[in-house]
């Protein structure tokens, strides 16, 4: 059976719309259909942080150094305009000793820091008043170097 030329155009175009119509849909329905990922792992520090990890466990082997710590972890207030000025801030280390006790708060400061200077000595006042150590490099110390600034 042959289509005549009337047939055969109408024929094209009509799956021309549905393959249109096909695409459509699936750009609008996408968001539905294929849901854009809204989370995504990141590293928890930077290389540079990673070695001040390493040379703070090297420096104290019998301490806990941890990581990426909450300032709200660290101090509170009963204000709660005064704890809004630092609950979403983060320290880069915390060391404590066998007791679970804090020694001192190291913060590693890159570059980028050089334009947050005021910043960072608000950060430091918040934790100093509250009684901690705060040690603050632009460079990763020596072994011998962070053992006497925090003993």
């Amino acid at each position: 059976m042959m289509l005549t030329m009337f047939e055969s155009s109408h024929l094209f175009f009509i799956v021309l719309g549905c393959v249109s119509t096909c695409i459509f849909l699936l750009v609008c329905l996408r968001p539905y259909l294929f849901p854009k990922q809204k989370f995504f792992a990141r590293p928890v520090i930077t290389n540079f942080e990673t070695q001040m990890f390493i040379r703070l466990k090297q420096s104290f082997p019998n301490y806990h150094v941890l990581a990426q710590v909450a300032f709200s972890a660290l101090i509170t207030s009963n204000d709660y305009k005064i704890r809004s000025q630092f609950n979403r801030k983060v320290t880069d280390f915390v060391v404590l000793n066998d007791k679970m006790e804090v020694m001192a708060i190291i913060e590693l400061d890159d570059p980028t820091h050089l334009e947050k200077v005021e910043e960072d000595r608000i950060r430091d006042q918040m934790l100093t008043e509250a009684g901690y150590l705060v040690k603050r490099y632009t460079n990763i110390p020596t072994v011998r170097q962070l053992q006497k600034d925090i003993h």
